[in-house]
């Protein structure tokens, strides 16, 4: 047994031998790949900048010794003095006089512009008639390399670059042709470049290490050489051409990056880039060994630390064998236990989706009904003052119950992770001018400035979660608005494009730039850090007595949701910048649909078929809702409080349309859904989902059942009469034209605009007085605001009392003034 145990513990100990020295070895090689392709997007990031700096600059010096050379030309005292030159004889005073003035100017230019290395007019037939170098006077010059250009063009300007045969080095030359009146050449002004400033940009090596290094390269005749180059490379020839991986690309046209050997067939990581103002490529490179030298130093420390630690644990051996079965179990006990908490978690997380699911369906139903039914009542004549007072009060305590339901479970559903993006296209230009419109009553009434400015390349029409948007925007104004007691607030809106290769497709997606900006009393250092939590309010919002502190919470978590991410600036005493970017895609016209307005729907148009309804829902008052409100418009309405009954009345009664509650007892719409569709008759029945999920993927597993659409609870009059207008083709008699319309014309034919800048035409005092009864809520404050309005401003009264007939309160705090979270 004895020698049995040895053998066992001879083989546990060669085994971690074994497996240690594997493991030392893995972690080495997994440490070194992660630290090179760490170090390698690291040295990309600084030869992308190098690059990026050196381009920009270079081009700049291009641009400046362009416009340097053109001012120089057109020097009224070298204008006048150049057509005596041109024009007079050598013998002829006042040729001499100009002689000596263009010599003493132009080389007064070369002292002070270095850059302009040598200037010089040439006649009509190319021979030097004066040069601040004076042993070429009398010369001709050949004009084959020879950059022409009479204005400053930064876009198209492409410096022809050309072996000089004085310096044997590179060269440009700059030129501009002399005319008379009649527009004919009678000569040229010319200037030879000096690119020493080039080459000290190229060589400039801060930041790129001991091996790193930068060279411009041209296409000279036939093959590329170096335009500037590193000082170790002035020594090496290159009679056939330089060439590389990334001198090739970027010749072509292309810029990017990676590991290639350079032109003398060394490894290394590299940045090229096409200079396209210049026909140039720029190459920046830094040798592979050094870049990747920290990560060979860890690997082999990592190596070295674990061979070490591996002869140490070795002596520990024999008494790990002898631990092996307790750690065995405890390793097994410590698994159990990690599963169970997995498995807590997941029931937690499902618990709290449940939850969710739960506590929107419990809450929103009774809402539903308590508006609806309010609403209905409220339009009964023969209700006393009394009763009148007391419906606005259940009005306003449910209307203000529902605002803070969709506070609560939209930041529950962020939590959840349950929020997702419903993307859609639309005008962004609208969207825009309707915040303006909104916000800007809001805004004078504390005699602040508002401001909206927007570049012109920002596209009109976009496909992003334009809600998302809207509200993030509404969120931030808003605080701008309140938070500040002089000056006033500026958003400005415009676009980040990357530099990138010139195409001629349109791009595919784009950045948006959002930042507000007002002269507010800023934020404290202290309160940044807990700016966006829930419920946290900074010291000006407790001041206010205003808001929830859930406002930049959920803004924030929309915006990351839309790819990007709010950032705060600020400064105490003088306001505060909110800013964040979000990824869109161009949108054409076409895909926006046009915004519809509603008419209060009265009746049904004569001449239309007798239409069946069936209404399937098993609380009482919203089924009796939903039919009270079918009825008193014309419609044939019966009514199921389950699925299974609703199933029974579609099959002996045939409606054109159902509205499927998706939550009921014995059978829910869902399994009613299925058995009605899966008849071929029932292909023809619409059938609409009602639910009051907080989920927008609910749509999703509605649809998949076979419901045609969803509508989501509390339920809003238009939206009822939109949808069967929609599937059923129904035409109505509304009350502001008494007339039937057909779809099409509903189009065509819109209601009175009701805009905040339609309010201007009462005082600021009524104003006022409107937003605060609709922030309570308060209808018959409302009403008795509006018979104010002069007769000659009746479309708008009535566009205002629409608004509160169909649960749209929220429109009239939008158009006067917003109250922000």
């Amino acid at each position: 047994m004895k020698s049995w145990n040895q053998h066992l513990t001879a083989k546990v100990a060669s085994s971690f031998l074994v497996l240690s020295l594997v493991a030392v070895g893995v972690v080495g090689s997994v440490a070194f790949f992660s630290a090179r392709e760490a170090l390698k997007q690291a040295a990309f990031n600084r030869l992308s900048v190098a690059a990026t700096l050196k381009e920009e600059e270079i081009g700049r010096w291009f641009e400046d010794q362009q416009r340097d050379f053109l001012l120089v030309t057109q020097h009224p005292e070298l204008q006048r003095n150049i057509k005596i030159l041109l024009s007079g004889k050598i013998t002829d005073p006042n040729y001499l006089a100009a002689d000596k003035i263009l010599s003493n100017y132009l080389i007064s230019v070369t002292q002070t512009k270095p850059a302009l290395r040598e200037i010089f007019i040439l006649d009509r037939s190319n021979q030097i008639v004066l040069s601040t170098d004076k042993q070429r006077k009398g010369n001709y010059e050949i004009l084959a390399n020879v950059t022409y250009f009479e204005r400053v063009e930064p876009d198209t300007f492409d410096p022809i670059f050309y072996v000089s045969p004085v310096t044997g080095k590179p060269s440009v030359t700059l030129a501009t042709p002399l005319r008379d009146a009649a527009g004919v050449r009678q000569g040229i002004v010319l200037a030879h470049l000096n690119l020493d400033r080039i080459d000290r940009i190229v060589r400039e090596r801060t930041g790129l290490g001991n091996s790193g290094e930068t060279y411009l390269v041209g296409s000279l005749v036939s093959k590329n050489a170096f335009i500037s180059k590193a000082e170790k490379t002035e020594a090496q020839e290159f009679p056939e051409g330089i060439s590389s991986q990334g001198i090739d690309a970027a010749m072509s046209g292309v810029s990017g990056s990676g590991l290639y050997r350079n032109y003398a067939k060394l490894p290394v990581i590299g940045v090229y880039r096409w200079l396209n103002e210049q026909d140039l490529a720029l190459l920046v490179e830094m040798q592979q060994e050094e870049a990747f030298a920290p990560a060979r130093q860890l690997a082999g420390t990592i190596v070295l630390v674990g061979l070490a630690s591996v002869g140490c644990l070795s002596i520990g051996v024999y008494w790990l064998t002898r631990q092996l079965k307790i750690s065995r179990e405890q390793l097994e006990n410590y698994s159990h236990k990690l599963e169970q908490k997995a498995q807590e978690a997941e029931a937690a997380n499902l618990a709290k989706s449940e939850f969710l699911a739960n506590m929107s369906h419990e809450l929103r139903t009774p809402l539903n009904a308590i508006l609806g039914f309010t609403q209905l009542m409220s339009r009964d004549r023969s209700l006393s003052a009394a009763q009148l007072e007391n419906l606005d009060t259940i009005n306003r305590s449910g209307e203000h119950l529902l605002t803070l339901i969709n506070d609560v479970l939209s930041m529950a559903k962020i939590e959840a992770g349950r929020t997702i993006l419903n993307e859609n296209s639309f005008d962004l230009y609208e969207l825009l001018d309707s915040l303006e419109e909104m916000l800007r009553l809001k805004a004078e009434a504390k005699g602040l400035q508002l401001i909206f400015e927007r570049t012109p390349e920002v596209p009109q029409c976009v496909r992003a979660d334009e809600s998302k948007l809207r509200q993030v925007l509404i969120n931030l104004l808003g605080n701008a608005i309140k938070f500040t007691q002089a000056g006033g607030a500026i958003l400005r809106v415009r676009t980040k494009q990357d530099k990138q290769e010139v195409s001629q497709s349109p791009p595919t997606t784009c950045t948006l730039h959002f930042e507000v900006e007002d002269t507010g009393p800023g934020i404290a250092a202290s309160e940044l850090e807990r700016l966006f939590k829930p419920f946290v309010q900074t010291e000006a919002g407790r001041k206010s007595h205003e808001g929830t502190g859930l406002g930049l919470t959920i803004s924030q978590q929309f915006v990351r949701l839309m790819g990007g991410e709010i950032a705060v600036s600020t400064t105490l005493g003088h306001g505060t910048i909110f800013s964040f970017e979000i990824p869109v895609s161009p949108a054409a016209v076409v895909e926006v649909p046009p915004r519809q307005h509603y008419r209060r729907v009265i009746g049904l148009a004569p001449d239309q078929p007798k239409y069946r309804i069936l209404v399937v829902e098993d609380k009482w008052e919203n089924r009796q809702l939903l039919v009270k409100m079918l009825e008193s418009v014309g419609f044939e309405v019966r009514e199921a409080e389950n699925g299974e009954e609703g199933v029974a009345i579609w099959e002996s009664w045939q409606p054109q349309l159902i509205w499927m509650d998706m939550r009921m007892p014995v059978m829910d719409g869902y399994e009613a859904t299925r058995q009605i569709k899966a008849h071929l008759k029932g292909h023809a029945t619409i059938i609409i989902a009602l639910t009051a999920s907080a989920f927008d993927e609910e749509r999703a597993v509605v649809l998949s059942a076979g419901c045609n659409d969803f509508v989501r609870k509390p339920l809003r009059e238009e939206v009822i009469w939109e949808k069967m207008m929609q599937y059923l083709g129904v035409r109505y008699i509304y009350e502001d034209t008494q007339q039937a319309a057909i779809p099409s014309q509903l189009e065509e034919k819109e209601p009175y605009a009701l805009t905040a800048q339609s309010l201007r035409v009462m005082p600021s005092e009524w104003v006022a007085q409107l937003h605060q009864a609709a922030l309570r809520t308060d209808e018959k404050l409302i009403f008795d605001l509006l018979e104010q309005i002069p007769q000659d401003y009746a479309p708008m009264a009535t566009a205002l009392a629409d608004l509160v007939n169909n649960f749209r309160i929220d429109k009239i705090i939008d158009l006067t003034q917003l109250d922000s979270a």
